[in-house]
């Protein structure tokens, strides 16, 4: 779902003939907002007068710092393959440094997760601003393994954005003694405004590479990336896991916990399936949604922010479900049922353009409710120690499913490659339905 992953085609973001795709866009977005207004507009008394003055204070600076993090990957990620075919790379060399991202995220991440739970989350966030100017910085240069590098810089950046955000953010909301069922509208706040980034992003990046080339938009992306680093520098504190552990112990911890508490397992599993899939949807959809006619004249940027606001709009709709009341357990069945469901019409529809762009619809939105849910989860069942470390191990499987699929993908047809996402969906289902049944009421 990150940016840095999204390939979306260059062409304008939101064109002038009234289709399918702009009156979808403009329907979901006023919906979204609708919901974002009754969620805001009908608030729960009891949980308002928790949000005290402190509390709003660390809210706001989280949620800019954390949008800072997302608009710089979002502007990249429609430009990585433009930028790579631009410079004369074919598919297979393309294909390589996609993979190597992927094999990135998933060995060094890992260790990342460790470090940051012995030398500080909020060093390893100023660290990931770093290493990502670094990836942006290597785009310039038409030079495979310079590129490389950048892949591999990329991808570490990616685990840091996924992990040790959150990490810092729930470890600090707790040591302040926060409420914590605030957490859960902090996550969602998060969400419904990284799908409004992204859009906005996807506007920006579009401009500049319209005017400047394809190398803008990573030029452009230091600047969110460096005053995310300052903010994070000034305005954050310091928290740790288990400092006293090193980097191999603390990563032995984690598979400890992993092992000995069946929640954390089958709550990992769940998300790698659900999230291996998505990264695997992130590739297929162009593909999926486009037929030899219509390949070359789709507005695929329009598509792209329509998919951003069904995120934007699972978000709110979580937002909502929380601000009602609805017990957090019960709402990842439906999220997991949607997604197979929305993976399974495609198999079944493959030919039906239509029905696969709705069905995509279907599954943008399960994702908008997923992140923040599972946020939640994990900030409820992961021992605060090994925090990063944990999160990152989730993300082991779900880099080796992608890597799996990306050197299998040219081999197998649309419906295929769906086929196998709707069996993970189907597998995360049953893995959370088993944490469920383990998780108190």
């Amino acid at each position: 779902w990150g940016g840095s992953h999204f390939h979306v085609d260059t062409m304008g973001f939101m064109p002038t003939e009234w289709n399918l795709y702009n009156q979808s866009f403009c329907g979901l977005l006023a919906l979204c907002f609708i919901v974002q207004y009754s969620t805001r507009a009908d608030p729960d008394p009891e949980v308002e007068k928790l949000k005290t003055k402190p509390f709003l204070a660390f809210q706001r600076l989280y949620l800019v710092i954390y949008s800072l993090a997302f608009f710089a990957d979002w502007l990249q990620g429609p430009y990585v393959y433009a930028l790579y075919d631009f410079y004369g790379y074919d598919t297979r060399q393309i294909a390589v440094l996609f993979i190597v991202g992927f094999m990135s995220s998933m060995v060094f991440g890992t260790i990342a997760g460790a470090l940051a739970d012995k030398y500080g989350r909020r060093l390893m966030c100023i660290a990931f601003s770093i290493i990502y100017i670094i990836s942006c910085i290597t785009k310039f240069y038409n030079n495979f393994w310079i590129l490389f590098v950048g892949r591999v810089t990329g991808g570490l950046a990616t685990s840091l954005i996924f992990t040790v955000f959150e990490a810092w953010m729930v470890s600090e909301h707790t040591e302040q003694g926060f409420p914590p069922e605030l957490i859960g509208d902090t996550f969602g706040l998060a969400y419904f405004g990284n799908g409004m980034v992204a859009i906005g992003a996807g506007v920006v990046a579009e401009g500049a590479a319209g005017e400047y080339g394809y190398m803008a938009p990573f030029g452009l992306a230091i600047v969110p990336l460096a005053l995310c680093g300052l903010l994070v520098t000034y305005g954050w504190k310091e928290n740790y896991g288990d400092a006293k552990l090193d980097i191999f112990s603390g990563l032995g911890n984690a598979w400890q916990v992993i092992r000995s508490d069946p929640r954390v397992m089958y709550l990992g599993i769940a998300q790698s399936a659900f999230e291996g899939s998505m990264y695997t949807f992130v590739f297929m959809w162009t593909p999926a949604i486009a037929t030899a006619e219509t390949k070359t004249t789709l507005p695929y940027g329009t598509i792209f922010a329509v998919f951003m606001v069904c995120c934007a709009l699972g978000s709110s709709l979580f937002s909502y479900a929380l601000r009602k009341g609805v017990n957090i357990l019960s709402v990842p069945k439906y999220i997991h049922a949607a997604a197979a469901i929305a993976n399974f019409l495609v198999v079944m529809f493959v030919e039906d353009k239509t029905i696969v762009f709705f069905s995509f619809c279907l599954f943008e939105v399960a994702c908008g409710v997923f992140f923040p849910c599972y946020g939640t989860l994990r900030s409820q069942v992961i021992p605060e120690e090994n925090r990063a470390a944990v999160m990152n191990l989730f993300r082991i499987p779900l880099n080796a499913f992608v890597v799996v699929v990306l050197i299998k993908v040219k081999f197998m047809p649309v419906e295929m490659v769906f086929s196998i996402t709707t069996a993970a969906h189907t597998i995360a289902f049953f893995a959370y339905t088993a944490f469920a049944a383990r998780s108190p009421k």
